[in-house]
């Protein structure tokens, strides 16, 4: 079984002790906001990504929802089930678009009909959308976001705890891809098994590549590996040829690249791989989204990603509240407890390696 993110959430107090013994134990009553559906009709809302870099992934994500929607005819739990899909981005290379994020979690958590929110997709979006599903008490499962804050305070960001993204103090949560704190860890095994000691990290600026980067970082040192760079990336081309100086001059045996592949992330490569010629590359599943190929990069640069497929991180995304609905009935904190119990079974957590040949990441 893979080590799937599903522990106790240090939120506070009491809530600490209980949903670390019986998980979703805090979801108790305590106020009079409405979490019933009425009626027989329930919405599940999906927020993916209908352009950009992460496009043709969401299809697939979308395909697995819906098969899964399928295989139930459409009811459960007493319950006719109705999809509804919000597009998390405009048009643009961007992965995900902050006001849409919010925009999608907020209509989901106005319609008393929803009885579910499946997302988010990319690289730290849920940090967006978890806070405002959770307090409307609507249970969210994400197919693919590995924010390792989200469930449990992160290696070498000690502020950055999940209590922010719960104001209900209750936990709502749920995904069935495995942590980014797994991916860093991943990453280091192969650096320090290629005898390197002495890291350099480049990430970008968003909260995906910051918060991988201290965990690497943090890491790192635990491992006896040192540190001796840490570089940001600010998305500018011009800014390339001295970052790339930078990391030259603390002389790593390994660069880790932490961030999500853009315009300029070939670049990036190749200037670094013409400063460290031999020094390898290692890269987080971020740079893994980028449709086209990637241009003029070095054929020594691999990554880990998951290994299971979009399909079917969205088939048991969808199965998990469809099977907590089932369970649970039409009340959404009853299928929040349900979804919560189920979670430990899914095994859709596990890593894969994947290398760089002729501009796109293949798995070795």
């Amino acid at each position: 079984m893979a080590r799937l993110d599903v522990a106790s959430i240090p939120i506070r107090g009491a809530c600490l002790v209980v949903c670390g013994l019986v998980l979703g134990g805090c979801l108790a009553d305590g106020d009079d906001k409405p979490h019933r559906i009425q009626g027989d009709t329930a919405t599940i809302y999906s927020s993916a990504p209908r352009h950009g870099v992460s496009a043709a992934t969401a299809r697939a994500v979308l395909a697995g929802e819906r098969r899964a929607l399928a295989e139930r005819r459409g009811r459960v739990g007493g319950l006719r089930i109705r999809l509804r899909l919000l597009s998390s981005t405009e048009d643009g290379a961007q992965p995900w678009n902050p006001d849409l994020v919010s925009a999608n979690a907020h209509r989901a958590a106005d319609d008393p009909t929803a009885i579910a929110y499946l997302g988010e997709l990319d690289y730290g979006a849920t940090a967006v959308s978890l806070p405002i599903t959770n307090e409307a008490d609507l249970l969210q499962v994400s197919p693919a976001d590995g924010l390792t804050s989200l469930t449990q305070r992160p290696p070498g960001r000690p502020r950055a705890g999940p209590e922010r993204y719960y104001p209900s103090e209750r936990r709502t949560f749920v995904r069935v891809t495995s942590i980014d704190l797994l991916e860093a860890e991943r990453l280091l095994a192969l650096a320090a098994g290629a005898g390197a000691e002495r890291i350099a990290v480049v990430f970008d600026r968003d909260i995906y590549g910051r918060e991988l980067a201290a965990q690497i970082l943090a890491r790192a040192r635990e491992r006896g590996l040192e540190p001796v760079a840490s570089e940001q990336y600010d998305g500018r081309l011009e800014s390339i040829p001295d970052l790339a100086r930078a990391l030259a001059e603390a002389s790593p045996q390994a660069v880790v690249h932490a961030g999500v592949a853009g315009p300029g992330t070939g670049r990036l490569l190749a200037a670094i791989d013409r400063q460290l010629p031999g020094v390898p590359v290692y890269a987080t599943s971020g740079i893994l989204v980028r449709g086209a190929p990637i241009p003029a990069a070095p054929a020594h640069v691999e990554a880990v990603g998951p290994a299971t497929s979009p399909r079917r991180a969205g088939y048991e995304a969808m199965r998990v509240a469809l099977d907590a609905i089932d369970a649970a009935g039409r009340d959404r904190r009853l299928v929040i407890r349900a979804a919560l119990r189920l979670a430990p079974r899914i095994d859709t957590g596990r890593l894969a390696l994947y290398r760089l040949v002729g501009g796109r990441f293949s798995p070795r």
